[in-house]
């Protein structure tokens, strides 16, 4: 996987963790973050998320935006938004759109769910164009036996484990539809740890670790690590994946409520 996607990846996590709290309602909220590429004794800043919880009387919208700084732009632009409604009465997802502008390279995927007792469906439109191409479109299904997400509402699920009892290596499981299919994502709780992030500030948290199937057959590289705060808020504070030559790593800016 290349830097531009984890770095996407990494920004998709977040967006799921914006509304981590431990209670059955959410308030509207803002939280930024700074992506940065560390190899060795190298630590440059690559791009910035914005996350963004909008509560509607039936639904939560959450929108995330992405972008590359500029020095990483003249390497590979990426300016992207996710897009998530989320159902309050059951925290099932009822739509997803993703929309990414990559090194000039426009893709658009428009997701809704429909569900069937414990089977979910998902429909997703794709519309692709490349530079001097005319615009594809194609209409990709999916389904899933078991709890289903996309790579925004997955954790609202993830919210609603107690952390406490995920000792011993258990792992959790959930499904997670993106525009090619449905994928597998395996959650594992690490334990307690202070996380002192680059402001300064020191979070206790829980170390998480997650890995994703490609294709449905295998776990996507290797796990990508996540410290999220062992407060009431459980906000994530600090992401970390890891690439064939070093890292990228996600830090929490602010937070406006």
């Amino acid at each position: 996987m290349n830097f531009v996607k984890y770095i996407f990846l990494l920004i998709s996590i977040i967006a799921g963790c914006i509304t981590s709290y431990a209670s059955t309602s959410f308030n509207n909220e803002t939280l930024n973050y700074v992506v940065q590429y560390k190899w060795g004794i190298v630590e440059k800043n690559a791009a910035t998320a914005t996350l963004r919880l909008v509560n509607k009387p039936n639904d939560y919208d959450i929108f995330l935006t992405a972008k590359t700084l500029p020095w990483a732009d003249k390497i590979f632009m990426v300016r992207d938004t996710l897009i998530s409604k989320i159902s309050k009465s059951d925290f099932k997802p009822i739509s997803y759109t993703k929309i990414t502008h990559e090194n000039n390279k426009y893709r658009k995927d428009l997701l809704t769910y429909t569900y069937s007792g414990r089977h979910a469906y998902g429909r997703c439109v794709r519309i692709k164009q490349n530079p001097g191409a005319p615009v594809k479109k194609n209409v990709i299904s999916c389904s899933a036996t078991g709890p289903t997400y996309d790579m925004v509402s997955i954790f609202y699920y993830i919210r609603a484990l107690d952390f406490s009892q995920l000792g011993n290596n258990k792992i959790v499981k959930a499904n997670v539809f993106s525009g090619s299919g449905a994928e597998v994502i395996k959650i594992k709780c690490i334990g307690r740890e202070n996380v002192k992030i680059p402001s300064g500030k020191t979070y206790p948290c829980y170390h998480l670790q997650f890995t994703f199937t490609m294709h449905g057959r295998s776990d996507s590289s290797k796990p990508i690590d996540a410290w999220i705060s062992s407060d009431a808020q459980h906000i994530p504070v600090k992401l970390v994946g890891t690439l064939p030559i070093g890292q990228v790593r996600c830090f929490l800016t602010s937070v406006t409520k």
